[in-house]
């Protein structure tokens, strides 16, 4: 409820523009309450021709991968179609663990069309707010290929970050956060982390003797960036506070509601007042504890974190 009410609070002339690199199966469901404001776009090359519209409520999908600069690449189709790759896999790396190289075998390598980021924004007039990667190790260079968005556009992002290198000469996780951290955002999460079996004869897996420690190499995650607080505001006080609603509804659909939260502390001046009476009212709703689904997910991430 308190996203959909958050989407109601965008003007007509206002929008949250999710731009999704990497997720074959449409946006993640967390973004669906916010669906009457948003504007989705999304990355496939294996599209003949751009579709959809940029307008509210609206998906636009262009036939293109994204990079650092416009032109073509092979993408490496692996048999395990989630790890294929405009990088080639890390065979000598990946052997290690189980069942990787045959899910990372090379099946075809097709040549499909490559654009940047900032030239797609700039040519159609479109603003990201949030971008979500997860191009298995093409990271750094899409956001190469997206500084002007990064610096004058976006209000948080989620990326796909590895810690072992799967695909040769892939940057690792240190490299995309000093990325970030340069282009003036702070890590706030480390979501959906994979982790990798080791191969070996006995064919052990997981068979829980760490307390709550699992088995396997920590392999790749989701890093969750927010702009920072000065100048998140800095762009808010210039907009009439659209950039600041932005960051409040990317903060709720991730699940920070507490950092939603005090950034309307920092900013709800300024906010229209009864843009401002909206929000206030949306984030009362959420700190109110009740029965039910939310109920029900504290309680299974306390339980989580226990195992």
């Amino acid at each position: 409820m308190t996203l959909r009410a958050l989407a109601k609070a965008f003007p007509p002339d206002a929008a949250l523009t999710l731009v999704d690199a990497g997720s074959a199966g449409g946006i993640h469901r967390r973004w669906r309450p916010l669906a009457p404001a948003l504007i989705a776009v999304g990355f496939d090359p294996r599209e003949r021709s751009a579709s959809g519209t940029l307008r509210r409520g609206g998906t636009r999908i262009y036939p293109v991968a994204l990079g650092d600069k416009a032109g073509t690449a092979r993408v490496h189709i692996t048999r395990y179609a989630a790890m294929s790759s405009i990088l080639f896999p890390n065979r000598d790396v990946l052997g290690a663990f189980r069942k990787k190289p045959e899910h990372t075998e090379v099946v075809e390598s097709p040549v499909v069309p490559v654009d940047t980021l900032d030239a797609i924004a700039a040519r159609d007039g479109m603003s990201p707010d949030v971008l979500k990667l997860d191009t298995q190790g093409s990271e750094c260079s899409i956001l190469d290929g997206a500084r002007n968005v990064l610096e004058h556009s976006l209000v948080a992002t989620e990326i796909e970050v590895s810690f072992i290198e799967r695909y040769v000469g892939q940057p690792l996780f240190d490299d995309v956060s000093a990325r970030m951290s340069a282009a003036g955002f702070q890590l706030i999460d480390l979501v959906r982390l994979k982790r990798y079996r080791a191969a070996n004869r006995s064919n052990v897996r997981n068979v829980s003797l760490g307390l709550g420690q699992r088995a396997g190499t920590l392999a790749h995650a989701d890093a969750i960036f927010v702009r920072r607080d000065e100048t998140l505001l800095a762009r808010a006080q210039r907009d009439g506070g659209l950039t600041l609603l932005r960051a409040i509804a990317a903060m709720v659909a991730y699940g920070k509601p507490d950092i939603a939260a005090r950034l309307f502390d920092l900013g709800e001046a300024l906010l229209a007042p009864k843009l401002r009476a909206i929000v206030a009212a949306a984030l009362r709703d959420l700190s109110r504890a009740r029965f039910g689904l939310r109920r029900l997910h504290y309680y299974a991430d306390r339980f989580a974190r226990r195992l």
